[in-house]
């Protein structure tokens, strides 16, 4: 009888979890972009802050409360996220953001309607008291559009915490597909496609091992992406280097600070864009995606020749690994 309960316990925990997950914000949708994505659109190169969720390319495409919870605010005419609805989600502490809106709903749209007669084509903020418009789990709160940044239709899709430090609040994004009840059903591709230390470039193949010379210090990038179907390309979770069987350096896509959004250089290369993405395996920033960064203990301790591993991984598990040797030119 004992081991029922504890069963009983154990399946309806799972269950419950499961419940508890976020709804993407489109009906049936599929991901176009991860987070953490390079972009050089706009007037500063930043951080993709969240995922992306197709409309099928329409204008006016209904959008979703990914739970249950209240408006917290509303952007109108932000360069970059366009028209956007912010949802506080009590039961979670989160708050989830709908971006590139052609319009909200209900008693919001009166009130954006309302603002955009008196401030144009201008930048407004507006908040809401607490509890004033609640949303239920899956009601429509906004429609699909391609305001501020983007090129297409598609809904952007984030999820931030605020956090306390000392007497300041720090605002994070975190990796919305943690959080979202979505399954990917394409073919996935993790592939590390070149590699360059000190201007040269060199091919990646997964059956072989690829050296690569280096004079003092091996700063290396690696061209990277995992495609997934026949059109979607995105970047890697995590990206790790290890050398001599040691982690020396690793990067992972789980969290940045709304403070960091504008530093993308820390971790991308030259050449860097929407479509393609160069990862440095090195840096002299600390911001919250490197999570190693051993480079200072072991750049007195490496050989003259140094065999490493480059290893990709995935949101959903799937690992890829290539092997180097990083060899000190005389």
């Amino acid at each position: 009888m004992k081991k029922l309960i504890i069963l009983v316990l154990i399946l309806f925990s799972v269950v419950f979890s499961f419940s508890q997950r976020f709804l993407p914000p489109v009906k049936d949708s599929y991901l176009t972009s991860s987070f953490g994505e390079f972009r050089d659109t706009g007037n500063n190169p930043h951080f993709h802050m969240g995922i992306d969720f197709s409309s099928f390319s329409r204008i006016g495409y209904p959008v979703n409360a990914a739970a249950d919870g209240y408006v917290y605010k509303i952007w109108l005419n932000h360069k970059i996220y366009g028209n956007t609805v912010f949802i506080y989600h009590p039961d979670y502490d989160l708050i989830t953001v709908y971006a590139h809106l052609s319009a909200f709903k209900g008693l919001v749209e009166e009130i954006a309607k309302s603002v955009l007669s008196e401030v144009g084509n201008t930048f407004a903020e507006i908040k809401f008291p607490e509890n004033e418009i609640r949303v239920a789990k899956g009601e429509e709160i906004a429609y699909s559009g391609k305001s501020g940044e983007a090129v297409v239709p598609h809904v952007h899709f984030e999820v931030r915490e605020i956090k306390k430090s000392g007497n300041d609040e720090v605002e994070i994004a975190r990796d919305a597909l943690e959080f979202v009840d979505y399954v990917e059903m394409r073919p996935r591709t993790l592939e590390a496609l070149e590699i360059r230390s000190n201007n040269r470039t060199y091919k990646l193949l997964d059956d072989q091992v690829t050296e690569i010379p280096f004079s003092t210090l091996p700063k290396l990038e690696v061209k990277t992406d995992e495609k997934i179907g026949n059109n979607t390309k995105i970047i890697p979770r995590k990206i790790s280097l290890r050398v001599n069987d040691e982690l020396v350096y690793e990067i992972e896509f789980d969290a940045i600070r709304l403070d960091e959004m504008y530093s993308p250089n820390a971790i991308y290369g030259n050449g860097s864009n929407i479509f393609t993405y160069w990862i440095k395996l090195y840096s002299s920033s600390f911001i919250t995606p490197i999570k190693v960064n051993r480079w200072n203990e072991v750049a007195f301790t490496l050989k003259d020749r140094n065999p490493a591993e480059l290893i990709l991984e995935d949101i959903w598990g799937t690992v890829k690994v290539y092997k180097l040797v990083l060899v000190k030119e005389m």
